[in-house]
């Protein structure tokens, strides 16, 4: 039981720094125009350009992300439930991408789906460490 423990554990501070190293520039790429899609795809959208979606994915994913694997390494008692967060987190925005933009085909597609993807990674390895701390307890 303990070598699983530590075994998500280490997968959750791998997951966020992925997710910190990817969401940053990433946000960053959507700010500056270097990567983003065509401002046509926003048309019927809340947003009029991609400020505030870069920013999202800058600050909130990746900065959460980034945050979240620091207080993992420091094994700060509420990281792993942060770690939780932050999987929701980068579901909710994908969510809201494809609400935004579409899905669309080819490459747009697959990192769309590895990010919620990884979401779900993230929530359930979460979950099974609280219950293994929570079974551990008692």
């Amino acid at each position: 039981m303990q070598l699983l423990r530590k075994t998500l554990y280490t997968s959750l501070i791998i997951l966020n720094i992925f997710l910190a190293l990817t969401a940053i520039p990433g946000g960053f790429c959507l700010l500056t125009g270097i990567a983003a899609p065509p401002i046509e795809e926003l048309k019927g959208s809340i947003f009029t350009d991609y400020t505030i979606p870069g920013l999202a994915l800058m600050i909130i994913v990746g900065g959460s992300a980034l945050l979240t694997a620091i207080l993992l390494i420091r094994k700060n008692k509420f990281a792993v439930l942060l770690s939780a967060a932050v999987g929701l987190i980068i579901m909710f925005f994908e969510f809201i991408e494809i609400l935004a933009i579409g899905s669309p085909t080819g490459a747009g597609l697959v990192m769309q789906l590895i990010y919620f993807v990884l979401g779900i990674a993230m929530v359930k390895c979460a979950l099974i460490v609280l219950y293994i701390d929570l079974q551990m307890k008692n």
